[in-house]
């Protein structure tokens, strides 16, 4: 579905207006798909600090495949870790409607019967179309976390590892 809408310049007379076609927002694209238990399950694990034992081994799964399956796998452990640290309170720049929307992606790519079943050839099209949304969307957001964590995690790891 396509919503219209009119386009006016302040500068040139109303006879310039013309409409401009665009997509609706792509928010909730196919994240409706994740039910309500599955996106509480995934977050009482990441609450106890747990990455699922399923969503883990997916993970691995996709570490080992081509560069978009790599990127999948690259953005949720991000999307992990942002959760882990919001949760603790230690990265406050995440709101609990930011929280909640990564997490829903998070359950989708967890999800092996999706819009695109993963044992299909094509089967993490669908995840990385979404994961594509909400890196984009949440790039600011990202940024930051990942900036932030390379100013407090970081430096902690490596006087965890050096002694």
């Amino acid at each position: 579905m396509r919503t219209r809408e009119t386009n006016v310049s302040e500068d040139l007379p109303i006879k310039h207006v013309r409409p401009i076609w665009r997509q609706p927002a792509l928010m909730l694209h196919r994240l409706h798909l994740v039910s309500d238990h599955e996106l509480q399950d995934l977050r009482h694990k990441l609450t106890r600090c747990q990455v699922p034992s399923d969503l883990e081994a997916k993970l691995i799964k996709l570490s080992q495949g081509d560069l978009a399956h790599r990127s999948i796998e690259q953005h949720c452990r991000t999307i992990i870790a942002l959760l882990h640290a919001a949760q603790e309170g230690a990265f406050k720049e995440a709101t609990h409607e930011d929280c909640e929307r990564l997490l829903r992606v998070l359950a989708y790519v967890r999800k092996d019967d999706d819009a695109i079943p993963d044992y299909r050839s094509d089967g993490f099209t669908d995840d990385q179309q979404e994961i594509r949304i909400v890196t984009r969307d949440f790039d600011p957001l990202l940024q930051n976390f990942k900036a932030w964590r390379l100013r407090h995690q970081v430096p902690a790891m490596w006087s965890v590892n050096s002694r």
